[in-house]
């Protein structure tokens, strides 16, 4: 049971509302929500709550004790205040998995400009002091705040800024049809909702990213990756693998501002997910993507996305779109060699006239010699704009190698070589000066 409480220019009215019982997943009304009926008459509201994934949670179990809408053209507003709080852990409903928390509440017919969740989450209170599995999903349902359990099994009281008196506040042009249901979704993001400063605990700070989307409105896009992408060099074992998606001709980048353009619009864990036939690949999910087109991308660092550009994925409502991420679409492990010779060593008296002034690239260990084949080779050239000379060899397998200076195609400037670390998509510096020719 609820309890809706309206505001009115009369005073406080009170109305009993019996809320159908909840059930798991999020609706999908399929009715259009994009006009605002005309007032007067009632229809019913549903809200739920979803989740973007975020690293080194074992449960973040907020704490709901109501929801209140303002009126799109008055300053009333309807409030629903539970009977009982409705605590929900936001990683037991990731991707197209959704938890009601207000379903079948009468309301009048019409548009509302805002919904604001009343979420319990005040600095210095004991958020799941009582939890009694903290390796559980469930969350303690009498818990006084929200709270966090991290892998480790800390435990921490989560606050919101001015929480107690805002609560969480979100703009949305929220639309109840007469005689029809109005379906919405909370879809938090947490990954970008840990932003606090350090020195809190053992409270922690949220700032809370939240959409709320029309369930009519939106898809979903799911997808598999590659092994081979999730075992790269350039991994980072502190940053989960995980994908981003971009609005359409947004690059993929690795800014995280929630208010910037060019930002991720939304984010999904990659994990190994059992299959009817027993088979685990690594897939990820992202639900309640608004209809439209985006550029996916997958990162297992934070700061390379496979493709560079990312993979282009068009969303249609109350279907599932399948964006793969293949082995063949990381680039090629390789970088680039560059750097400046001193003119002293292309000029000097023992070089060679027939002879085109080069670097070249040996394995690593290798003393450079004229009997082992080169693994590479990069002439020596003026360059008019610096009046200096210099080289590059691109298209070196990431490795590391020895490289050494050569006007002869015998002799080698240093004798032993230098060591040339090449890494993915990089050009790596290394220079060749006068003092690395050998005394005379």
């Amino acid at each position: 049971m609820a309890t809706l409480m309206k505001q009115s220019g009369n005073g406080l009215v009170c109305i009993l509302v019996f809320a159908l019982a909840a059930c798991s997943g999020s609706g999908s009304g399929i009715e259009d929500q994009s006009q605002p009926p005309s007032t007067g008459d009632t229809g019913y509201f549903n809200l739920s709550i979803s989740d973007a994934p975020i690293k080194d949670a074992a449960k973040v179990c907020i704490r709901f004790d109501g929801v209140e809408l303002k009126h799109a053209n008055s300053d009333e507003r309807e409030t629903i205040d539970f009977d009982q709080p409705e605590v929900v852990n936001l990683l037991a409903n990731q991707g197209p998995n959704s938890h009601p928390i207000v379903t079948g509440v009468e309301l009048p017919a019409g548009a509302y400009e805002w919904i604001r969740l009343k979420v319990q989450a005040e600095r210095g209170l004991g958020g799941g002091a009582n939890d009694a599995d903290p390796t559980s999903e469930l969350c303690d349902n009498e818990t006084e705040n929200s709270y966090l359990v991290r892998d480790s099994g800390g435990l921490h009281n989560l606050f919101i800024p001015s929480g107690s008196q805002r609560g969480l506040q979100l703009i949305k042009d929220i639309i109840i049809p007469v005689n029809r249901s109005g379906d919405y979704t909370a879809e938090w993001d947490l990954g970008k909702s840990f932003n606090g400063p350090p020195g809190l605990l053992p409270d922690v700070m949220m700032k809370p990213v939240v959409k709320v989307v029309a369930n009519n409105e939106v898809g979903t896009l799911v997808g598999r990756v590659a092994e081979e992408l999730i075992t790269l060099e350039s991994c980072d074992a502190e940053f989960p693998p995980s994908v981003y998606v971009f609005d359409d001709g947004v690059e993929p980048n690795p800014f995280d501002d929630p208010f910037a353009d060019d930002d991720a619009v939304a984010t999904a864990l990659v994990e190994k997910q059992m299959q009817d036939d027993g088979s685990m690949p690594w897939r990820y999910s992202i639900g309640f993507l608004l209809a439209g087109n985006y550029e996916v991308a997958y990162t297992c660092n934070g700061n390379d996305f496979i493709p560079l550009a990312g993979k282009p994925a068009e969303i249609f409502v109350n279907e599932v779109t399948t964006v793969d991420f293949l082995a063949e679409d990381a680039p090629p492990a390789v970088g680039s060699l560059s750097g400046e010779v001193a003119i002293e060593l292309v000029g000097a008296e023992s070089c060679n006239a027939e002879f085109n002034p080069a670097v070249y690239v040996f394995e690593a260990g290798v003393t450079p010699n004229d009997t082992n084949e080169p693994i590479a080779t990069g002439l020596v050239a003026a360059d008019s704009t610096t009046e200096t000379y210099r080289y590059l060899i691109e298209d070196l397998l990431a490795d590391t190698y020895t490289a050494a200076f050569t006007c002869t195609g015998t002799d080698f400037v240093p004798v032993d070589g230098k060591e040339a670390v090449i890494a993915i998509g990089e050009t790596t510096p290394l220079d060749f000066v006068a003092e690395d020719a050998p005394a005379s």
